[in-house]
């Protein structure tokens, strides 16, 4: 569909974050007299302050807020939806999103980049690469600014690098020219209904590809190998475990692409083999474009990892501090632990309860010998209960509803010259915002113990 299409048609927004408010602009500018309908289940004055103040200036908006934001779908032509909301009741009603539009118009401007973990830094870094080698490149999706945003001036030479969630991927009936598939673990399995729902909604990265199209995809993981090998792009392959299965592998120190030498893999900012793998993804890509390895090499080293990524907050009352808040799945919080081992003495874990297994970090924890964990509602239970299954080492654990008291008793327990770990395992969504109000609150309340 293209916007041309909705001068006649009655129009709802669903959603009123970032991207919702992002449409709302765009449409406004295209038509002018045009009455348009917004609806999120968040009241006026619980709404940002610049989307409330958008609200109230604009006389032509008719506005469905609160608990019944969704009772009148039907009398619509057309609702575009943002990710991550759900329509509760049956509607005939054309459902569509900024995503769909922005590939329908520029499919061939477009770097999608997918995974259950990485997808942000990964983007991140292709956008830093390509745009240090003066190509005229945007960071949209997830990370960067709603699609929308750039639609007045888009040119040929535009590149768009498009961090996409499953929920941006579920509708979608068209993928990127260039696909970046980086691993697969359960994941809202609550929202999908099950991780083979969750499975399909990311497959659609590479679904609708065609043969003049690329993958970049993950060789070590089986997942992601098995989806990729159904569609018909071109195979672009990266692995940790050498020239057998990719292009664009890790070798002893080095990283290689395409035989030759591009970097010394520790002379990166990036710890870990999650960013170690974030990283030959994003190698992969730039070759694609023919940047010389320099540069790509130079990019790589200067880029600084993102926040609540492993991050290091300090070292504060002689305990070394670090926030990894977007561990929102057991995978990442195992990572972390392999990647600051042995030195981790205290682990923050627990959030919302989406389903997911924790039986292999629980095994992680007692391998690691980690000393405390201090366990947030509603998982933090759940992963206690997995490691007393083991009937093996059970740390000193503590159950905390906040982040004031989660840090309190970390600094009481935690060995000087240690490592207290903020890596949850599990969404934030019970407790805080989002995962990076959980990091803010952590670095806040670990700053007040120094005094700051």
């Amino acid at each position: 569909m293209k916007i041309e299409d909705l001068a006649d048609k009655k129009i709802l927004i669903l959603g009123l974050g970032a991207e919702g408010t992002s449409t709302l602009k765009y449409i406004r500018a295209k038509y002018p007299k045009k009455l348009i309908s917004i609806a999120d289940q968040k009241k006026l004055n619980e709404l940002d302050k610049e989307i409330r103040n958008l609200i109230t200036k604009d006389k032509k908006l008719e506005l469905y807020l609160g608990s019944n934001y969704q009772k009148d779908l039907n009398k619509f032509d057309v609702i575009f939806k943002s990710p991550g909301f759900q329509i509760t009741k049956p509607t005939t009603v054309k459902v569509i999103s900024q995503t769909q539009v922005f590939f329908d118009l520029f499919r061939t401007n477009i770097i999608g980049v997918t995974g259950t973990k990485g997808k942000t830094t990964t983007s991140s870094l292709i956008y830093k690469i390509l745009k240090d080698a003066n190509l005229k490149v945007h960071l949209v999706g997830n990370v960067g600014y709603p699609p929308f945003d750039f639609m007045k001036k888009i040119t040929k030479k535009d590149i768009f690098v498009y961090e996409l969630s499953s929920f941006q991927l579920q509708d979608l009936k068209i993928s990127p020219y260039i696909a970046v598939f980086l691993n697969l673990y359960e994941e809202h399995l609550n929202y999908h209904g099950g991780f083979k729902n969750y499975i399909k909604a990311k497959s659609n990265i590479a679904k609708y590809q065609s043969t003049k199209d690329m993958v970049i995809f993950n060789a070590d993981s089986e997942i992601v190998n098995r989806v990729v090998n159904r569609y018909k792009a071109n195979k672009v392959a990266f692995s940790l475990k050498g020239k057998l299965k990719a292009n664009t592998y890790v070798n002893g120190e080095w990283l290689f692409s395409g035989g030759e030498k591009v970097l010394k893999i520790n002379e990166t900012k990036l710890r870990g083999k999650f960013n170690l793998n974030n990283i030959l993804a994003a190698v992969s890509c730039a070759k694609l474009f023919y940047i010389p390895n320099r540069s790509i090499a130079h990019s790589v080293k200067v880029f600084e990892p993102l926040e609540h990524r492993l991050q290091y907050v300090g070292n504060f009352g002689g305990i070394n501090f670090y926030d990894d808040s977007i561990a929102t799945i057991p995978e990442a919080t195992i990572a972390a632990l392999e990647t600051l081992k042995p030195n981790v003495a205290t682990l923050m874990v627990g959030g919302y309860d989406r389903g997911i297994n924790f039986s292999h970090l629980s095994k992680k924890i007692i391998k690691e010998k980690v000393q405390n964990i201090i366990l947030f509602p509603q998982t933090g239970k759940k992963i206690l209960d997995e490691i007393k299954k083991q009937r093996d080492y059970v740390p000193k654990h503590f159950f905390v509803k906040n982040m004031k008291d989660a840090v309190q008793i970390a600094a009481k327990n935690t060995e000087k010259g240690k490592i207290c770990l903020l890596s949850p395992a599990s969404s934030s969504f019970n407790l805080f915002k989002n995962y990076k109000d959980r990091g803010e609150q952590f670095k806040k309340e670990v700053k007040k113990i120094a005094g700051y």
